[in-house]
């Protein structure tokens, strides 16, 4: 650098002071204890929680729906087509379970003894029938509970209220999620295929 070039960069920086040295900051290794508790979150992350542990008979925060209410959800990268073709009714419905006449924290244990034989059986479409509730205090009671429940319930992965010919708003077609054997025998078959 030229002296005229290094005496303009002098002049410009002129009133910079150095920064003072900090001590620095010791990082401790992580306690035999802490390290079981990473072990620890680790594995309930990975363990499936029961539905039990998820799921109230009667929630808290339970949000009413009127008795000619569309139900609808879908779980977090659940295709648009996948949602199109059970709205309309195109899966073929493997089981049927009716909730009529039962009081909500039987129709709690029915819909779950059906979903777990549902899954065991590798179904993926069932239909649940639970009324519109026009008689029940406070009305479309049961189907409220019905929607909390397959929104919360791990293995749902959509549901919307059936078509008029299966039931209409008295009835919620559910989709279930792939057991991961079914997963794996899909991959193998998609592998065979390729070859």
């Amino acid at each position: 650098m030229s002296d005229k070039k290094r005496s303009i960069f002098e002049q410009e920086f002129s009133d910079v002071q150095a920064i003072a040295n900090t001590p620095r900051v010791e990082v401790q290794k992580q306690s035999k204890n802490h390290q079981t508790n990473r072990e620890r979150a680790r594995t309930n992350a990975t363990r499936e929680a029961s539905t039990n542990d998820l799921l109230e008979a009667q929630p808290v925060d339970l949000d009413f729906v009127e008795s000619h209410d569309h139900l609808e959800w879908k779980a977090e990268g659940v295709q648009p087509d996948t949602m199109a073709k059970l709205r309309s009714g195109r899966y073929p419905i493997q089981d049927k379970l009716d909730l009529h006449n039962l009081r909500v924290t039987d129709a709690f244990r029915c819909m779950l003894q059906f979903i777990s034989k549902s899954l065991e059986k590798r179904m993926r479409t069932v239909l649940i029938v639970h009324g519109i509730g026009l008689r029940s205090t406070p009305p479309a009671q049961l189907k409220s509970h019905v929607a909390h429940w397959l929104k919360h319930h791990p293995k749902v992965n959509a549901f919307a209220s059936a078509p008029k010919h299966q039931g209409g708003s008295g009835a919620t077609l559910v989709h279930l999620k792939k057991s991961r054997a079914a997963k794996d025998e899909t991959r193998e078959r998609i592998a065979r295929r390729l070859g």
